[in-house]
């Protein structure tokens, strides 16, 4: 398998191993109602013991390991320091912030996680703008967009009850969007037009 397919194996594992967990979960899991962190409680939202935390935890670990290692690909696009640097240490950073939200102090981890993802997507928005890819750029834009939208209604209780799907909705566009940076082949090559 070539190496830059290997985080997008990772990451539909993961998600298949999400899938699995939910079908676990005591009491059934709404995806439009529940947040993806309701499967990492030890104990479900009805009071059973959580059947499905294991699994959720083995499909978080595989998504941020996956993850990283997609950053890792990304950040080797740059043809400066800086891209190379930020990019890198602010995606597997918040990959690592974001494998521990399983565990109780969630919440500050989010917080910490966010900051590093926020870091590494503005650098590649910002090779892109350097590189000349403006699609590319103004996709991320409102990837960007769809992420600082979920944070204000995760840290200001705005519109809350949304807050689930706005949350599955920018994972998947975002995780899609980098995705598509990496598999970019006119990307840190050059003035481009994709």
């Amino acid at each position: 398998m070539k190496k830059g397919y290997l985080a997008l194996v990772g990451v539909l594992a993961s998600f298949v191993l999400f899938g699995l967990s939910t079908a676990r979960y005591p009491g059934g899991y709404d995806w439009a109602h529940h947040f993806v962190s309701t499967l990492f409680h030890p104990t479900a939202l009805n009071g059973a013991e959580n059947a499905a935390r294991p699994i959720a935890v083995l499909a978080m670990f595989m998504f941020c390991v996956s993850m990283g290692i997609l950053f890792k690909d990304i950040s080797s696009k740059g043809k400066s320091r800086f891209h190379k640097k930020t990019i890198e240490i602010g995606g597997i950073g918040s990959m690592v912030y974001a494998f521990l939200v399983v565990t109780p102090m969630h919440d500050l981890l989010v917080t910490i996680g966010f900051l590093f993802f926020v870091a590494a997507m503005l650098a590649t928005l910002h090779l892109l703008y350097v590189d000349r890819h403006p699609r590319m750029l103004y996709a991320g834009i409102v990837c960007l967009l769809l992420l600082l939208s979920s944070a204000v209604m995760y840290y200001g209780h705005v519109a809350f009850g949304l807050l689930p799907i706005a949350q599955k909705a920018t994972y998947a566009m975002c995780i899609g969007w980098f995705f598509a940076v990496q598999f970019s082949k006119s990307i840190g090559c050059g003035p481009g037009v994709a």
